[in-house]
């Protein structure tokens, strides 16, 4: 039983270190393959696809020419030197529609995989103008690296799949594991091996001699197997060699198997120390199995070797993650405290790994730094934001200053936060430190997260904040400035209110006075009138009083005895001459000044009219002399010739006054006219004014309306200017 034990353990040992080697493996070839292989031959590859003949092929759509410039990167210096190892490169169109391929045609590209085509033609123009990297297997089972690049650079014109040979980059790898590692294709060919002794390979055998080799899960959904008895026996020099033998299946990082591998190790002392302890047990345990074999075996065989195997079989579930294991059930015994020891581990095991786990994929960028300065861990968030891994990344990793870093390595600074602007933007770092459970400082945790958007953001709003207050201010001023023009508007609609409506009322006057000239006009135009009537009838009289001088001439003797009377009358016919002479020019003076609206027009009509009566009243005497005139001839005869000159003198100025009084008519025609004209016009302007009034009152209305949209903006103004205020301090950017 103590034998069966010890192999079990030993069996489980070896197990748990071939579980170690599986994903050592992976993480290695991951490193090495599709971080810093992909890295190293990135530059290459695009200085191929930015060839200009390449391109113009491209541009051209000349295959042949493509073919041949697919051909030429055979001979490319790093290909050459050894840098890269080409294997065949093909050329798509922008749908990834296969245009040329190289002569080393591999009959397969990683485009042949439909999730892989789907996701390269899906992208964004800003991700197809990125490097995509893929590892891949070719149906016969060989792993090569597919680097897509677009033809062209930034304006892309099609896509190239440079195929290369990764595993050189692997070398190394079997002696930092401490065992022969290959890498088989499907029919078993070695396709690369790296042994732990390169020296002694050929005198070394490996192959297993019992047993079968283990399968373990070399990604996330690798196929996995395992068997019985993991390890293999060879004769070397005459001593036995014990080799524990495992086959990996690594991972492409897509979820299937990117190639098939196999490593041995060396496990000949672990079996000779595992044989040295078993001896040894046997030696102290035959005493005590000798005085107590009875009761022993039965206590054994009922009890203890069925809980220890069921106590191995759940520390062997729980070794591979399993949290969920049963446990025996056993007494309060010993046993009893391995069964709640196990369940304390199974508890703080499943912790752990949902710990690990949290850890690992939070997308808050971790890192672990020991107290010497050395980084020990990077989760996955970490390693893609730095671009490497513990063994690759050391120092000041986040080119944070030594001024950051001292302050870091020193714990009494601990925990503590800070945001840190870097060459790749900001960010929000927090440290805190790492203690066991007696408070001794195990490291440092380093967490941080990019938060350049947010930052940036933040300035942008600081100073959109800044603008937007700006406006305001300026908007507080201008609608300040707008009501005091409001106001003032306000004010001079006022004055033209006023103004027009006194205007109004000193139009309707000048409208009424030139009505009452227009009037005046007319009566004097009528008293103009009776004056000429009354001329012509002088006119008349004067003509039969030339007849009747006429007829006294055929009378002379008759008219010489009146002749002193007839000389009197003839002396005030010429008084009344002169005087109507004055009064005309008068009349005349008047018409030519119509400002005093014709009331010198009226005393004329009225001398005129007293000058008629007495010549009426001269004619008269005239007429009672003239019998005495008639005996008086001898007198009156050089009298009468004279008379006779006078009338016609008399007609002659009664003709003047007719021809000027009818002058005056016309005048005072034309002087009516225009009166009426100015009438109309005075009336015209009065509704001009009242159409100003009415519009200097509109104004007045709306300047008050602008006033009040005035307060109105002012009042916004200052709401947003405090909105504003309020919202800064809010936000804390003021």
């Amino acid at each position: 039983m103590l034998l069966w034990t010890g192999d079990t353990y030993r069996n489980f040992a070896i197990e748990t270190l071939n579980n170690s080697v599986s994903g050592t493996v992976n993480f290695f070839v991951g490193s090495r393959i599709a971080t810093d292989y992909a890295d190293k031959i990135t530059p290459i590859a695009n200085e191929w696809s930015r060839l200009g003949s390449l391109v113009k092929s491209y541009q051209e759509n000349d295959q042949t020419r493509m073919q041949a410039e697919l051909n030429i990167l055979s001979n490319a210096r790093e290909v050459v030197q050894g840098d890269v190892n080409l294997i065949a490169a093909i050329s798509y169109d922008q749908e990834f529609n296969q245009l040329a391929t190289s002569e080393a045609n591999l009959g397969a590209s990683v485009t042949d995989d439909p999730d892989v085509k789907a996701y390269l033609i899906g992208r964004d123009k800003a991700e197809a103008r990125k490097p995509a990297s893929f590892m891949w297997a070719t149906p016969d089972g060989r792993p090569v690296f597919s680097l897509i690049l677009p033809v062209g650079g930034f304006r892309a014109v099609g896509f190239l799949e440079v195929i290369t040979d990764p595993l050189p980059q692997l070398a190394g790898i079997g002696k930092v594991l401490g065992g022969n590692f290959q890498i088989l294709d499907n029919s078993g060919n070695v396709l690369f091996e790296s042994l732990e002794a390169p020296a002694e390979a050929e005198a070394e055998a490996a192959p297993p001699a019992e047993g079968d080799a283990a399968t373990e899960n070399g990604g996330d959904a690798a196929p996995e197997a395992s068997n019985d008895a993991p390890e293999a026996e060879t004769a070397k020099a005459g001593d036995t060699t014990h080799r524990a033998a495992v086959e990996v299946m690594i991972s492409d990082g897509r979820g299937g198997v990117w190639a098939e591998a196999r490593f041995d190790r060396d496990v000949s002392d672990f079996y000779a120390q595992t044989d040295s302890l078993r001896l040894l047990s046997i030696e102290i345990l035959v005493g005590v199995l000798l005085a107590a074999w009875i009761v022993g075996w039965i206590l054994l065989r009922t009890t203890v070797l069925r809980n220890l195997r069921a106590f191995a079989g759940a520390m062997t579930s729980i070794s591979n993650g399993d949290t969920n294991v049963n446990l025996p059930n056993v007494g309060n015994d010993e046993i009893g405290e391995m069964k709640k020891a196990l369940i304390a581990l199974r508890e703080s095991v499943r912790q752990a790994l949902i710990l690990q786990n949290m850890v690992e994929n939070t997308p808050t960028m971790t890192a672990m730094i020991l107290p010497d300065g050395k980084l020990s861990y990077l989760n996955a968030s970490a390693q893609d934001y730095l671009g490497g891994t513990t063994a690759t990344i050391s120092g000041d990793f986040l080119n944070l200053g030594s001024d950051f870093q001292a302050k870091l390595a020193n714990p009494n600074n601990l925990p503590f936060t800070e945001i840190i602007q870097t060459d790749r933007g900001y960010l929000d770092i927090l440290a805190a430190p790492v203690r066991d459970k007696d408070n001794v400082l195990l490291g440092t945790m380093l967490a941080w997260n990019d938060v350049s958007e947010r930052e940036e953001s933040k300035i942008a709003v600081t100073e959109l904040m800044a603008e937007v207050a700006r406006v305001a201010q300026s908007v507080t001023e201008q609608s300040e400035g707008l009501l005091s023009l409001a106001s003032e508007l306000t004010n001079q609609s006022e004055n033209t209110v006023q103004q027009s409506g006194g205007a109004l009322d000193v139009s309707r006057e000048a409208a009424s006075n030139t009505r009452n000239v227009a009037t005046a006009v007319e009566e004097l135009s009528s008293s103009i009138a009776e004056i000429n009537r009354q001329a012509t009838e002088a006119s008349t009289v004067t003509g039969r009083a030339r007849e009747e001088a006429e007829e006294s001439q055929r009378n002379i003797g008759s008219l010489e005895k009146a002749s002193s009377e007839i000389g009197s009358i003839i002396d005030l016919i010429n008084d009344i001459a002169h005087r109507t002479k004055l009064l005309s020019l008068n009349a005349t003076i008047e018409a030519e000044r119509a400002g005093e609206l014709g009331k010198g027009f009226a005393v004329v009509a009225n001398e005129v009219k007293s000058l008629a009566d007495q010549t009426a009243s001269a004619t008269g005497q005239i007429g009672d002399l003239t019998a005495a005139i008639q005996e008086e001839v001898q007198k009156a005869a050089h009298s009468i010739s004279t008379v006779g000159e006078v009338i016609h003198q008399v007609n002659d100025i009664q003709s003047t006054i007719t021809q000027s009084v009818d002058e005056q008519r016309r005048a005072t025609g034309e002087i009516s006219e225009n009166v009426q004209r100015i009438a109309a016009g005075a009336g015209s302007m009065d509704e001009m004014i009242t159409f100003v009034n009415d519009g200097a009152q509109s104004t007045g209305r709306s300047a008050h309306d602008l006033n009040t949209a005035s307060h109105n903006l002012s009042e916004v103004a200052r709401n947003l200017s405090e909105k504003m205020r309020e919202f800064s301090e809010r936000m804390k950017l003021t």
